[in-house]
């Protein structure tokens, strides 16, 4: 009977694991490279707290497979957070875990949700209400650590899909707040 061994993620390539969700499906849609010759097996696994994890896909790495991209529609998604993250297998009967990534969805009705996250370079945000906007929306992007707005928009009430380029920010923890006339309608973290 053969054990895997638990590593830390070291210097390998990472395979870049991404989320995004369909509203019209109500999918989240995942994506990731095999990019990494000693991998054997991906056990793909989300949670809705990070800590518990349950497994929703498993890939066997083949020569046919190696270095394409992987796509798996998660189709048991819940409203509020859902997170994701690969076990990797490798050849060296050792596994790894690539970092979690999270997708937050709202509850049905009048809510935002916002995807991917961890963000790299484009923070998604999305009505999934089915009542009109009643007036300018405006998003405020401010640092956790300092308190300091790094950045604002404003848009029509009838944008449904805000995306705002974060390629500027460094890595850290922000607050993305959401206001209509001049009442904040949602406010959440997101890691970058």
């Amino acid at each position: 009977m053969s054990s895997c061994v638990h590593a830390q993620e070291t210097g390998s390539p990472s395979p870049g694991l991404t989320a995004v969700y369909d509203p019209q499906k109500n999918i989240v849609k995942l994506k990731w490279q095999q990019n990494d010759p000693d991998v054997i097996k991906f056990v793909l696994q989300r949670s809705n707290d990070n800590s518990s994890w349950t497994d929703i896909a498993v890939l066997n790495v083949t020569t046919a497979n190696k270095g394409k991209f992987v796509k798996h529609a998660d189709e048991k998604v819940a409203a509020g957070k859902n997170y994701y993250r690969l076990k990797i297998f490798l050849a060296s009967n050792v596994y790894r875990y690539s970092t979690s990534i999270m997708v937050i969805l709202g509850k049905p009705g009048n809510n935002w949700i916002m995807y991917p996250v961890p963000v790299t370079t484009m923070l998604n945000l999305q009505y999934n209400g089915s009542e009109l906007i009643p007036g300018v929306i405006s998003v405020i992007i401010q640092s956790v650590s300092t308190g300091q707005i790094l950045g604002r928009l404003r848009v029509a009430s009838t944008t449904r899909l805000i995306q705002i380029p974060v390629s500027n920010l460094g890595k850290g923890v922000y607050d993305v707040r959401i206001s209509i006339e001049n009442r904040v309608v949602w406010n959440q973290r997101f890691i970058k």
